[in-house]
Formats: C-alpha cells, sequence, structure tokens
C-alpha cells in the first residue's frame, strides 16, 4: 500500500469540520496512514498526535465518543496517590507530570482542586505526611501548591459534614478535576481541526488482510447498516476493556490482556454531604482503602469501588453490594444515615487493567500502566492506563508508527492547546462580557467556557439565535440551545448522546431530565428529521438505558407516562 502521500508534521486548521456521514465515505476513498479503532480518550489522544504530525487519520467508534470508561470515570486528572502504597513511583511520575501538562493545554477543561484528608491516629499521620511529601516531589516543584497540615478546625472548614476519624486533623494535597466525556471530545475536536476523520457508531466489524499484515477494517454503520471497507497502513485497537475482544476478530490464538476491574459511583446533593474541598475519607471496611467525596456542581460524587469484572462489558451496572460499601463509607465518616433513596444518580465504569501478577491478584494491585502490542503485524493494541496519561499513551503508539515508517516527525501535543487559546480569566471576562450583551444569564458563562472553550461565545450566539438561550433544567447550567448545537457541531446523533456525554444531564438529575428531556427528543429530532414516534422512541431508549446503568439507582420515571406540561416542557 502506498503512502498517504501527506507530508509528515504540523498541519493547518481545517474549517468547516468534515461532518460525521462524510467522514466515513472519505476514510473510505482513498488509503490512510492510520485506522484507529475506538473513540475513548485514548483513541482520541492518538488521532490528535497523528494528525498533528501530518499523517492521514481516521477513527471509528462503534457507540459514542466516550460511551464507555471514558465518561464514567471519577472526573479527576490526578497522580493517583494510592499507587505510592504499591511502589509504582514510575508511574505516579508520569501521570503527575501528565497532569500538570493537561492543566496548561486545557486549563479550561482541567481544573485544580484540593483534597482534605482526615486522620485518626500517628501512625496514619506519618505515613500520610510521608506519602504526600513524596507526591509533591514528584511534581519538580510545579504542583498547584504543596500539601499542609490542617488542624480539627481547618479541616471541618474544608469538610464541614465530617464527624469520625478526625482526632488527629488532617492534610490538603491538590489534583485536579475534568468532565472526562467533554476533555475527549475536545480532544476529538482538535484532532478533526487537524484534519482526522472522526465517525462514531460505526464497528469494526472485521480485519483487511495482506498475506499476514492488517491492512485495515471493513466498517458498518450502525445507523444505517452500510458496510465500508477502510484500508490503512496501520490499523490501531484502543478499545480498552474490549482490546481482547477485538483482537480475537484476527481469529489467531491470544493469550488475554486484561483483567478488567468495576468502578462504582453514586452522587447526593451538596446539602446531604457537606464539603467544601473533595475528601479522601476511610472505607470503614477494614481494607484499607479510602473513597473519593469529590464537589462536582450542585452535587457530590463518591467513589470508587475496584473489584474484578466478569459480567457483560457492554452493560456495567449498580450493584446492591458495591453501593452498600459508598453509603457505609459516607455514613461513617459523616455521621449520616444515607440510603439509597437520597442519592441523584450512579454510574458503573470498567478498567482495563493489565494482566500480570497471576490470576488471584486483587483488581487493586493490578497495574495501572500501559502496554502496546503489534500482534499481528499491522494491527497496534494499546490497553490499560489511566484518563491521566492518555496523551503519552497516544505520544508513545505514534512514536512507534512514524519510527516504522522511517519519519523523524516529533510528538506537539504537550503544546498543542485543546479547546482553549487563551488565558481562562481573559476567557471568562471576554464571554461574561458577550452573556451580558446577549441578555444570557452571565452566570451561566463559567460552565460554557468549561464545555467549549473558545466556542462558548458561538454557542451562546446560537442560542440566542435560535431563541432557546434560558436553561433546559432550572437547576443546572445547560442552555436548551446547547441540543442542538450536539446535533450539528458535536457528532451527537441520539439523545443519548446529548443528555449523557455532551451534556451531563443523567449524571446531574434523578429523572434524568423529565420533562426537559422530553423537549431535547423533540428538539434534536428536528435536527435529525425524525418524526413524533421517533423522538418518543428514542426518548424511551435513552430512559432505559440510564436506568440499566444506574442498577438499583432507577430513573424518576413517573413524568415518562404523564402528558407533557402545558407550554414549554423544559
Amino acid at each position: 500500500m502506498p503512502p498517504s502521500g501527506r507530508p509528515a508534521g504540523p498541519v493547518p486548521p481545517v474549517e468547516p469540520l468534515v461532518d460525521r456521514e462524510d467522514a466515513l465515505d472519505r476514510a473510505a476513498g482513498s488509503p490512510l496512514d492510520v485506522l484507529i479503532i475506538g473513540g475513548g480518550i485514548t483513541g482520541a489522544g492518538i488521532a490528535l498526535d497523528a494528525a498533528s504530525r501530518g499523517l492521514t487519520v481516521a477513527l471509528v467508534e462503534r457507540a459514542d465518543l466516550a460511551s464507555g470508561t471514558s465518561s464514567k470515570s471519577s472526573k479527576l486528572v490526578h497522580g493517583g496517590l494510592r499507587y505510592l502504597e504499591q511502589r509504582e513511583f514510575g508511574l505516579v511520575h508520569e501521570a503527575v507530570r501528565e497532569r500538570n501538562l493537561l492543566r496548561q493545554i486545557a486549563p479550561h477543561l482541567v481544573r485544580p482542586l484540593g483534597f482534605a484528608v482526615p486522620v485518626a491516629d500517628r501512625t496514619d499521620r506519618w505515613l500520610m505526611r510521608a506519602g504526600l511529601t513524596i507526591y509533591d516531589a514528584m511534581a519538580f516543584g510545579r504542583n498547584v501548591r504543596s500539601h499542609r497540615a490542617l488542624d480539627i478546625a481547618d479541616l471541618l472548614t474544608s469538610v464541614p459534614g465530617l464527624v469520625n476519624g478526625i482526632g488527629l486533623g488532617g492534610f490538603r494535597y491538590y489534583d485536579c478535576q475534568t468532565d472526562d466525556a467533554r476533555l475527549t471530545l475536545a480532544v476529538v475536536q482538535t484532532a478533526r481541526r487537524l484534519g482526522a476523520l472522526v465517525v462514531n457508531h460505526a464497528e469494526a466489524v472485521g480485519f483487511l488482510r495482506f498475506g499476514d499484515r492488517v491492512v485495515g477494517a471493513t466498517i458498518r454503520d450502525r445507523l444505517t447498516g452500510d458496510e465500508l471497507d477502510v484500508t490503512a497502513r496501520w490499523v490501531v485497537s484502543a478499545t480498552g476493556v474490549w482490546a481482547d475482544r477485538v483482537r480475537d476478530m484476527t481469529r489467531e490464538e491470544e493469550r488475554p490482556l486484561l483483567t478488567p476491574s468495576v468502578g462504582i459511583h453514586v452522587t447526593f446533593p451538596r446539602q446531604v454531604v457537606r464539603v467544601r474541598d473533595a475528601a479522601l475519607i476511610p472505607s470503614g471496611a477494614d481494607d484499607g482503602r479510602r473513597i473519593f467525596v469529590i464537589p462536582w456542581g450542585e452535587q457530590v460524587i463518591v467513589g470508587t469501588t475496584d473489584e474484578r469484572y466478569d459480567g457483560a462489558l457492554d452493560a456495567p451496572t449498580v450493584s446492591a453490594p458495591h453501593a452498600g460499601y459508598l453509603l457505609h463509607a459516607v455514613n461513617w465518616s459523616f455521621g449520616t444515615n444515607l440510603t439509597l433513596a437520597d442519592t441523584l444518580g450512579a454510574w458503573a465504569g470498567l478498567r482495563p487493567l493489565l494482566r500480570g501478577r497471576g490470576e488471584t491478584a486483587a483488581s487493586a494491585d493490578l497495574s495501572r500502566r500501559h502496554a502496546i502490542f503489534e500482534e499481528p503485524p499491522g494491527l497496534i493494541t494499546v490497553t490499560g492506563g489511566k484518563l491521566t496519561t492518555f496523551r503519552k499513551m497516544a505520544e508513545d503508539v505514534v512514536d512507534r508508527i512514524v519510527a516504522a515508517e522511517g519519519s523523524k516527525a516529533e510528538c506537539v501535543t504537550d503544546r498543542l492547546p485543546i479547546g482553549l487559546r487563551e488565558r481562562v480569566d481573559d476567557a471568562l471576562a471576554g464571554l461574561q462580557e458577550v452573556c451580558r450583551i446577549l441578555d444570557v444569564d452571565p452566570f451561566l458563562a463559567g460552565s460554557l467556557l468549561h464545555r467549549h472553550g473558545n466556542e462558548a461565545a458561538a454557542v451562546a450566539v446560537f442560542c440566542v439565535e435560535h431563541g432557546e438561550s434560558d436553561r433546559l433544567l432550572p437547576h443546572l447550567p445547560y442552555l436548551r440551545g446547547e441540543v442542538r448545537w450536539a446535533a450539528q457541531r458535536e457528532l451527537a446523533r441520539t439523545l443519548d448522546d446529548v443528555l449523557q456525554r455532551r451534556l451531563r444531564v443523567s449524571l446531574r438529575d434523578r429523572a434524568a431530565g423529565g420533562d426537559a428531556a422530553r423537549w431535547a427528543a423533540q428538539a434534536f429530532g428536528e435536527e435529525r428529521g425524525w418524526n413524533g414516534e421517533q423522538c418518543d422512541a428514542e426518548l424511551r431508549s435513552y430512559i432505559a438505558e440510564v436506568d440499566r446503568e444506574r442498577g438499583i439507582v432507577p430513573v424518576d420515571k413517573d413524568w415518562l407516562d404523564a402528558p407533557a406540561e402545558a407550554g414549554r416542557t423544559a
């Protein structure tokens, strides 16, 4: 197969962006340098790195962008304090470095967050002080701030609701927080501007071969059923927990690479679990683990569990034992009597952990490092790793490709802005002024900037032009017009794409949006050309999917079969 003929190196931005349907036709129209299977954060990072080095790139994702693990994390960009206990010093150093880089290249999406850690005895205090000292040292002076000791009064200022386990005060240290699905989308959009072709809801159903070498894949458009052959010099599987399944398509006997682990999170209103900073509390289960309690908008995320998973990879759900484990931790530390009825939502995510310590190793003890394999020739599989290290994983993959091609194109993603090209403070001040001029609530400017970066002002104008600049839900910072924007500009093709990942309604509302979801189905249906029956079917499909994911924390569905509220349903 001949090379693409495109010179390796930085390329100018492409505008307008190639939409999903045209992207699939173009990908099949001529040989590519790289075909990426998997639209999570790792695949997105590889698409960006490869496109920024001048390679022709297409990415296909069988469901939606970030629909797997990359939207179901703890929403943290962090070094991994607990990995120090496992002596994973190299991993922690790499993750701290990547955290600091992401703060620079995506400052609107990766923001500092303080963590308060209560300690109950002198041994605990000594160990935590030693660990945090090492953690700070690994940042080489580039941390947000160094850790510091907290007396009981300072600790309770950070986490007012704490009751137990605070006898010796605690510590505060710093990591970062993000919206994982929006970070993935921002990386994808940056890659698209550099020429990458991106197609969600498109599944690789088989590999193309030239002798022993993989030279492409047959792609099925899951929205139309059409199949197309896409040829490429290199095929990269960045499919996370599905890596072994994709390798099975080669029909070769391969040892499984992964031991999937499940992580459960539940959310509560902030007035129920009272925190100002994030907290790292003991599990209360005598297992030595600590649990994150993380403020996220108007709610608090509690998580996570870490257990081996042998269920269906496409359908992880929240189980009673795992939810009970998290409830016990919160109730012990905060002196509460919370039950599942107090939760706003829940989710289960799967981690692609590398095998390597025997079949009986606990998932919490398995490495979060990543690994790269080329088996068979032409098919590169990258798996393992974590959200924070996606950029380095991508760099390692593309380094291998350009080296094999004899190219000297260097990685530039450590200095390539992702979604915002100016200082956050300057961008926010400008956006607040735009909102005032447009008569859009200036209070929403920060959340618009967080989601949309450089495009936030354009989103505000778009919403005003469509007469949809008021809130989708009174208690959430989303504009109604963002539903249409997602359809037109962000590759959303189902209601689930919009309300689960472009806007995080399903995570932040017990009713998964209620009548606002009904309105969104109608507005989105107008963009997609659906009739009333299709809109209703899409709404019910969305609610069923959220219900399945939440497991024993069901969606409040009383509104679903009731007549829509008179007038505007949002």
